[in-house]
């Protein structure tokens, strides 16, 4: 099986890059006339090495000028092995060492150094700009790193660093095919008859040909139409792999560079993310409210920077959202003067907005241990928790969380939600004692609106069922009570004189207020008689604070079926005629019987729904 790695350059501006690689591959990665006349690299360029038979690399040819760093993080960002170009007539120079920072910033930890140019030295400037390379690698992920003279123009040297790179290469483990597959968008453009392409390298997972993908951070979902890896056609590409993929249904605008292409459940794009932070040395760590420039992958953004305490920690605060994972390397530039100050790891990818107190940099340092039960149970103690939305959160891909969640001890669930059981008891427990309270103080009116009970969230609902299914609440509407409270048939003795008085003029008009009046109860527990009655079918609250007997309304249903089984519709006039009552009474019944799914207004006339309760 073959093993695809992504190889990216690294060094100063002239240091002979794009020279190497055009001589190692075959491939010329400058393809812009501005390139040609300047004789530099402005954007990122690519060709294909192949290190061995089961071995191939995809190289990421960057810019080595300083006004192109942001190009330069965006080809380095996702690199297994780096290869940085220092020349010997040069030695190391001012983007040779923020090259070096920037490789370490992103967690490059394998390294070969070519020492370019070496034909042009004699053997003394060649071993002292070697020596140069050994001391910038040294406070470097890679101090170790081979360092070979090399001269493209006669391949002095080239054997050699060959040799070096697969020795590096077997060093260098590779990502896996596992996961959601992201592919950072470098370049995107039209092509005749093929329509949008776009370019990057695969940073994880497998993509796969006539699979849809989610665009973030727009959200787009767009039907991959066939990829190539390197000018050559593939079914699949794997982590690690230079692909262009060919997109249905988007324009090129609408998948610009910075876009992220995924499959599965993607990463929901946040305005925040909480980060660990690696400052430079000799660098000033970012001020608090400083705007500063965001570099994650192909992707560039501006955020203040705000310090969690003394712990090392940061909460970026974005201009523009960006979909990331836990774990992702962030670049940090500073924009006047422009340089790199920092580079930081993503601990939470969707923060809240917060400040670092106790709890908040507990949370984040079991985020940064990766062990997912660590992570899923310091979710837990937030609150329920589902598998996708840990997933779409970017702390765990979707496999993990599920897998996590259901191995959780302690815990309940009920539908997508987990919840710890000690939560869930504490939640009981104060509902009962809530819901208990009103019952002692209003036992005609026990029920408290759910919304004042319980706080919304997305697992609110979810939550009350339970709740009713262990026997602890019952609904009332759109509010809750405590199960087995609430008004008796012996508590509702008391209604007999106002339902003799609804039975006596069946379609008066009675006002509801007026009945509250004539039950002589507290205001509260009145007008709770007054739903417990309706609920019960004994009368009919009616819209414009009208009531009715439940006989009466019955008898007016009676009515309006038959007027329309006989003409097909029915006037309000029909039914003040027929019921004998007032115009203001029968439009409020035809509103409740609206409301009840019995009628439907169609004009000035009514007409009876298509499987409405009831229909004969």
């Amino acid at each position: 099986m073959t093993r695809h790695l992504t190889l990216g350059t690294a060094g100063h501006v002239d240091h002979g890059k794009t020279t190497l690689v055009r001589t190692l591959t075959g491939t010329d990665t400058d393809r812009l006339e501005e390139e040609y006349r300047r004789g530099i690299s402005i954007v990122l360029g690519y060709a294909e090495l192949a290190l061995a038979d089961d071995l191939r690399c995809s190289i990421v040819d960057v810019p080595g000028h300083e006004r192109f760093v942001r190009t330069m993080v965006g080809g380095a960002t996702g690199i297994d092995l780096a290869l940085i170009c220092v020349a010997a007539d040069d030695g190391v120079m001012p983007q040779t060492t923020e090259h070096l920072a920037i490789l370490g910033l992103l967690g490059v930890r394998h390294a070969v150094v070519a020492l370019t140019k070496a034909d042009l030295v004699d053997d003394a400037r060649r071993a002292a700009a070697a020596q140069e390379a050994r001391a910038a690698l040294a406070a470097t992920p890679f101090p170790d790193a081979a360092i070979v003279p090399v001269s493209a123009p006669t391949g002095a040297g080239l054997d050699d660093l060959l040799a070096a790179l697969r020795l590096a290469a077997a060093s260098t483990p590779s990502r896996g095919d596992g996961g959601r597959a992201r592919l950072p968008v470098d370049r995107s453009f039209t092509l005749h008859g093929i329509g949008t392409v776009v370019t990057g390298t695969l940073w994880s997972g497998t993509l796969v040909a006539g699979t849809t993908v989610t665009v973030e951070p727009s959200g787009r979902e767009v039907r991959v139409r066939s990829l190539q890896i390197h000018g050559e056609d593939a079914e699949q590409a794997g982590a690690g792999s230079r692909v262009a993929a060919a997109l249905v249904g988007i324009e090129r605008t609408d998948v610009p560079p910075g876009a992220v292409l995924w499959t599965g459940l993607p990463a929901t794009p946040s305005y925040r993310l909480d980060v660990e932070l690696a400052v430079l040395e000799g660098a000033e760590e970012p001020r608090r409210g400083e705007l500063i420039e965001v570099l994650h992958g192909t992707t560039i953004a501006h955020a203040k920077a705000v310090p969690l305490g003394q712990s090392g920690l940061a909460q970026l605060r974005l201009t523009e959202p960006i979909a990331a994972l836990r774990g992702d390397r962030v670049v940090l530039r500073r924009l006047a003067p422009p340089g790199t100050i920092a580079g930081a790891t993503i601990l939470d990818p969707r923060p809240r907005r917060h400040a670092g107190s106790e709890t908040d940099v507990a949370r984040l340092r079991t985020f940064a241990t990766g062990d997912a039960n660590a992570i899923i149970a310091a979710m837990l103690r937030e609150g329920a928790v589902r598998a996708t939305d840990v997933a779409t959160r970017g702390l765990l891909e979707p496999d993990a969380a599920a897998a996590a969640l259901a191995a959780a001890p302690d815990t309940l669930v009920f539908g997508e939600w987990h919840v710890a059981r000690t939560r869930y008891d504490a939640i009981r427990h104060a509902i009962e004692s809530r819901l208990s309270t009103r019952a002692i103080e209003h036992p005609l009116d026990p029920s408290v609106p759910m919304a004042a009970l319980l706080k919304e969230t997305p697992w609110r609902d979810a939550l009350l069922d339970r709740l009713v299914e262990d026997g602890v609440l019952e609904r009332d509407g759109a509010a809750v009570r405590l199960a087995g409270t609430g008004a008796s048939e012996g508590d509702l003795a008391v209604a007999e004189g106002v339902l003799a008085r609804l039975d006596a003029e069946p379609f008066a008009t009675h006002r509801q207020s007026e009945l509250v009046e004539q039950l002589a109860l507290p205001a509260d527990d009145a007008w709770a008689v007054l739903a417990q009655l309706d609920r019960s079918g004994r009368i009919a609250r009616l819209p414009d604070g009208i009531a009715v007997s439940g006989t009466a309304y019955a008898e007016a249903v009676r009515i309006v079926r038959d007027l329309c089984s006989s003409g097909g519709e029915v006037t309000l006039a029909q039914v003040r005629d027929a019921t004998g009552s007032s115009r203001k009474v029968v439009q409020a019944l035809l509103e409740r019987m609206d409301a009840d799914g019995i009628t439907r207004r169609t004009g000035d006339t009514r007409i009876l729904r298509r499987g409405a309760p009831g229909e004969r």
